[in-house]
């Protein structure tokens, strides 16, 4: 009977070390299954959920307080496109559209930099105010999200808080109004002249803006519909600057060798002056009147090439010059001396219609706006 209970003591502590043996590689395996699982939680797209406003934007958003649209692109920079695309067709415009409003109102700005009576104070920082530093442009107050799901697909939010862009939009509209009406006073009593024309011209050009921010606002705020400028718009002013323009005559008087010159070029500075709206007289009569000379010198030393002078002054009606031009330049051919010749004549021609002759003239203009 010892024997018996000594022999089964001894096969339970033989059989105890055994059974531990098979327990710690399933213990270890739990463990190691346990990590992995934990740690693919940790890497799970849950950790970068989807916004709110790409499952319900207005929702996140709603439209009494926000103009907001989302759009998607393979990469922000072609996400931020397609929803500046998006937010302007909520405007009821184009990008295009809005690029070239933004870059007129620039450009006005930094005209009237030197004038005394023309001063933007709330557009001072326009550039700034557009959002240069992303993709979405031409418009001011607008805020992004960017939210980049799983692979390349990048979406965007872009947003207007409506009451907030309302007031600058409303801010700056009222500035341009007051000095276009500033500029309508000024150019009242003088008529028929220059300076007047400088004047309505400039109101025009800020007119032409103001009515886009006007109907940006009135997308904002239905209401400001019925607050609309009295000065009527950019077709009301550009109507007083026709009439102004008609009241001016300018003679075309053009001194230069050729006959068949003399006719191009005079036809070509009438062409210029007649888009703006004058009136003008080729036999070089008129309340103003345009001098110019015209030399044309070739020259055959290695390239056959054709240089040519030309030199304008205005004259105001006691003859006096109040704008004067000068150009030359070279134009070469590689045959002939006809059509070097025939290339700097219509270089000249050029310069009249579009060229720096053109150029010079309007940025003259500018300077009349004191």
């Amino acid at each position: 009977m010892k024997n018996e209970e000594g022999k089964m003591k001894k096969e339970e502590q033989t059989m105890k070390p055994v059974k531990l043996r098979q327990i710690f590689p399933f213990l270890n395996f739990f463990l190691f299954s346990l990590f992995f699982f934990l740690l693919s939680c940790a890497a799970s797209p849950s950790d970068n959920p989807a916004p709110a406003w790409l499952t319900a934007l207005d929702r996140a958003y709603p439209s009494r307080e926000w103009v907001a649209v989302t759009a998607e692109g393979q990469g922000q920079s072609q996400a931020e496109l397609s929803a500046m695309n998006a937010l302007a067709r909520a405007f009821r415009t184009d990008v295009a559209s809005l690029t070239r409003a933004s870059q007129r109102f620039t450009q006005i700005i930094d005209n009237a930099a030197g004038s005394r009576t023309v001063t933007f104070n709330e557009s001072e920082n326009f550039r700034q105010d557009v959002n240069t530093t992303t993709n979405i442009k031409g418009l001011i107050g607008v805020q992004i999200d960017v939210y980049r799901a799983p692979g390349s697909t990048v979406y965007v939010c872009a947003r207007m808080n409506r009451r907030e862009c309302a007031a600058r939009y409303s801010g700056m509209i009222n500035e341009n109004s007051r000095i276009i009406n500033a500029l309508l006073a000024a150019a009242s009593p003088i008529q028929g002249t220059f300076d007047a024309y400088s004047r309505l011209s400039f109101a025009h050009a800020i007119a032409e803006v103001t009515d886009n921010f006007q109907n940006i606002l009135e997308v904002l705020d239905s209401s400001a519909a019925n607050r609309r400028p009295a000065y009527g718009g950019a077709n009301a002013i550009k109507t007083k600057m026709l009439e102004c323009a008609a009241l001016i005559t300018i003679g075309i008087a053009i001194d230069t060798e050729q006959q068949a010159d003399r006719t191009l070029l005079t036809r070509a500075a009438g062409s210029f002056f007649r888009d703006m709206g004058f009136k003008v007289n080729e036999q070089g009569n008129g309340n103003y009147v345009l001098r110019a000379n015209a030399r044309f010198q070739t020259v055959t030393q290695n390239v056959i090439s054709c240089r040519y002078y030309l030199d304008a002054a205005l004259e105001n009606t006691d003859r006096a010059a109040i704008f004067t031009f000068t150009e030359d330049d070279r134009k070469a051919h590689p045959n002939t001396e006809s059509e070097a010749r025939r290339l700097a004549v219509s270089a000249a021609e050029t310069s009249f219609k579009e060229g720096k002759f053109a150029q010079e003239f309007d940025a003259w203009l500018n300077t009349l706006i004191e």
